[in-house]
């Protein structure tokens, strides 16, 4: 009597089941799946569930609700053949709900390109690791630093402040712990604190005269722009220049009028690249430092863009070079 009990328990459910039926994978069918299987998973097992509280929370991702398509778009393939991707998220980090659920999309695709043998691979977390250093992604972090390796990959994270490291225990224990390599730029503002950090990321006496150094020396006659960094890899640590091509420098610039002087030559050339190239071949025609050209780029080119006509320029001076161009143009506007 026991054993038929059991099997018209287990033929009932299994026609329920056989009545639900997922067509497509997406959260839509999750989320319909889902309404229909907890209720029995929850009788079956006699617990506590509140799916109308459930059902009204995720209502919003499921079709014709706000964000709709969050959860529902098709992946983007083409993300795993891609070498370089910026995912850009300032529009929502301050949103609670949208903020780390796409922050887990995001490093849900890293680590699914991660596991693909070619290539080296490296994520690199800015300030978004404010939102994901809590105590439930923890355990996540530290998943993500250990596996990493074993694929020939790395992890990175990057910030401006360092007592947000200081008081955040997940970073302290997840990521500094695990992370074989520190560079450190410019700590002036903190020499009058430093103690609590250096022993945080256990840097010797030497090590942060050495820090202190940090863009302090008379070292920079007769030498083209760089700055320096302190690296420690291990127990060896030391202060060294960096120094980059002025194509790198003008493509990665957050100056802002340095910005806005290559972003006109982009709108003259209308290209980017020829943009650039003839931006750096004109600052070097110029003879000027890097400073006072930009200035007179932008004073010039952007006289041009006010009047409506930056596009155009390159008619408007004939067989003038453009350099010279500014050069004299410059001298008129500032002479007015």
């Amino acid at each position: 009597r026991l054993l038929s009990i059991i099997e018209r328990r287990i033929q009932k459910k299994e026609d329920i089941l056989k009545e639900i039926k997922v067509e497509s994978l997406s959260f839509n069918s999750f989320y319909e799946f889902s309404l229909r299987i907890i209720p029995i998973i929850c009788k079956e097992n006699k617990i506590d569930f509140d799916i109308t509280n459930y059902k009204f929370l995720l209502k919003k991702f499921y079709k014709g609700g706000q964000l709709e398509k969050t959860l529902n778009e098709d992946f983007d393939t083409s993300l795993f053949e891609e070498p370089f991707i910026v995912f850009e998220i300032d529009a929502i980090k301050d949103d609670p709900e949208l903020f780390p659920i796409v922050t887990l999309i995001i490093m849900d695709v890293f680590i699914q390109k991660m596991r693909l043998k070619k290539n080296r691979k490296a994520l690199i977390i800015e300030e978004a690791w404010k939102a994901i250093a809590s105590p439930m992604m923890a355990g996540y972090i530290l998943y993500l630093y250990k596996t990493v390796r074993k694929f020939w990959g790395m992890a990175m994270v990057v910030t401006q402040e360092l007592e947000d490291i200081i008081s955040n225990p997940v970073v302290k224990n997840s990521i500094i712990s695990n992370s074989d390599i520190i560079c450190l730029l410019d700590q002036s503002k903190f020499i009058d604190k430093y103690q609590e950090i250096a022993n945080l990321l256990s840097l010797t006496e030497v090590n942060q005269k050495q820090i202190f150094t940090i863009n302090q020396l008379p070292n920079k006659e007769n030498r083209n722009r760089f700055n320096e960094v302190f690296i420690k890899r291990g127990n060896y640590g030391n202060v060294f220049g960096v120094e980059v091509s002025l194509h790198e420098y003008f493509t990665f610039t957050t100056e802002r009028i340095e910005k806005d002087a290559v972003g006109y030559y982009h709108i003259i050339y209308d290209s980017f690249q020829t943009g650039l190239d003839n931006f750096i071949i004109d600052l070097k025609s110029s003879k000027l430092k890097n400073t006072d050209w930009v200035l007179q780029v932008n004073k010039v080119l952007g006289y041009h863009s006010d009047e409506g006509n930056l596009k155009d320029i390159l008619n408007i001076i004939g067989e003038q070079p453009l350099y010279k161009y500014i050069l004299d143009k410059y001298k008129w506007i500032t002479n007015r």
